[in-house]
């Protein structure tokens, strides 16, 4: 009978961000936090600073307070001053880490990224369930080392109640060939299926493009191939086909200016447009053919996900959790090589058709995969498995 009353009791759960902004991973969380009205979850969410993801917690009523606290993980070079000085971080706000954890009367804690341990410690503080949720490669992706013993840290991470991650090729970079038995792959829900719907309309709605547009959404960086998608365009235009590039996203200035430089090196700065961030990259998916992404090692995939729920066919790097997102052939196109990249584009170019109907099979594949309802539902499988 307890066990009944505890399961129909509302959990509270702390969520625990690892940054200000409003990419990926925040997009991501308040997906999940907003797919899971309907389940008796109240959310409360920390975050380190402020910034955008602040401002759309106040609007959507979400609980939050901001504390300041430190990743387990940098790019700087490790040093006893930095691992002193980590250690003076974590220690600095465990106090009032605690005090919120007793005032909201949290149940459990929910850390969304795996860049940071400090809800995992908050939680065993308290003697309250922990989820790891991984959506990053970490040191693929943005060459990012821990600060303690790398041996330590997976440890802590395998400690945890449940570990979630969002593709199969992020559960094998941090538990090897076989599954570890707490870890589950879930995929990101990118929107609800109304949603899709919409989107669907929309794109039946929208006008030809011409020339032929590619779009490249994300951080500007050398790991998100903008790069090789310059490079790309300017051997399409080389070979006779008309098309051009719109590039999505913001970065380091020096790196902007770097590969708008490249445009204007191969001779193509008029067929490249820079939008900078835009807070809705719907605007850039039905402003474009298809979806270039080029990322070295791209753990899930938002974007592409996001590209498909709006018709779109994917060009995408047969690397990282992008070949589970795509379908080969079918909702899109995977390549190896720079000289497969070139090849795809031309082909999409000269067969807009072709992609249209790419576009449409991604759809219904996204809309049936990658829907919020479904990711929601199961991550709520997952905390109720652990508060039992």
């Amino acid at each position: 009978m307890l066990a009944l009353r505890n399961s129909l009791l509302t959990k509270k759960i702390l969520f625990f961000s690892h940054y200000a902004g409003l990419l990926g991973s925040n997009r991501s969380l308040l997906d999940l936090i907003q797919g899971s009205n309907d389940k008796k979850i109240k959310p409360f969410v920390i975050i380190p600073a402020d910034g955008v993801f602040r401002n759309e917690l106040q609007n959507s009523g979400i609980p939050y307070n901001i504390l300041p606290f430190p990743w387990w993980m940098t790019t700087k070079q490790k040093s006893i001053k930095l691992w002193r000085q980590y250690h003076q971080n974590i220690e600095a706000n465990e106090a009032s880490f605690d005090e919120l954890i007793r005032s909201w009367e949290i149940d459990l804690v929910y850390s969304n990224s795996s860049v940071f341990s400090t809800g995992m410690m908050a939680a065993k503080r308290h003697h309250i369930p922990h989820i790891w949720h991984i959506r990053e490669f970490g040191d693929l992706d943005y060459d990012l080392q821990y600060i303690p013993p790398k041996i330590l840290c997976r440890h802590m991470i395998r400690r945890s109640d449940a570990i979630v991650c969002n593709s199969r090729a992020v559960q094998r970079h941090y538990f090897g060939g076989r599954a570890f038995h707490k870890s589950k792959v879930i995929y990101n829900g990118i929107a609800f299926r109304s949603e899709f719907d919409d989107y669907y309309e929309k794109r039946l709605k929208s006008t030809k493009i011409h020339p032929y547009t590619f779009s490249i959404v994300g951080s500007i960086s050398s790991k998100k191939g903008q790069e090789a998608a310059i490079r790309a365009l300017g051997a399409v235009k080389k070979s006779g086909v008309d098309a051009r590039l719109i590039v999505v996203g913001a970065g380091r200035e020096a790196y902007v200016d770097s590969c708008k430089q490249l445009a204007v090196d191969l001779g193509i700065a008029e067929a490249v447009t820079f939008t900078g961030y835009m807070e809705d990259p719907y605007q850039a998916y039905f402003g474009a053919d298809c979806l270039l992404m080029c990322s070295e090692n791209e753990a899930f995939g938002r974007v592409t996900a996001e590209a498909m729920s709006a018709c779109l066919p994917v060009i995408g790097r047969k690397s990282g959790g992008t070949p589970e997102v795509i379908v080969d052939g079918d909702s899109g196109i995977l390549y190896d090589q720079f000289d497969d990249l070139v090849a795809a584009m031309i082909y999409l170019s000269k067969n807009p058709e072709v992609g249209r109907q790419m576009g449409l099979a991604g759809w219904a594949r996204a809309k049936e995969k990658f829907n919020i309802e479904t990711y929601a539902e199961n991550v709520y499988r997952v905390i109720q498995s652990v508060m039992k």
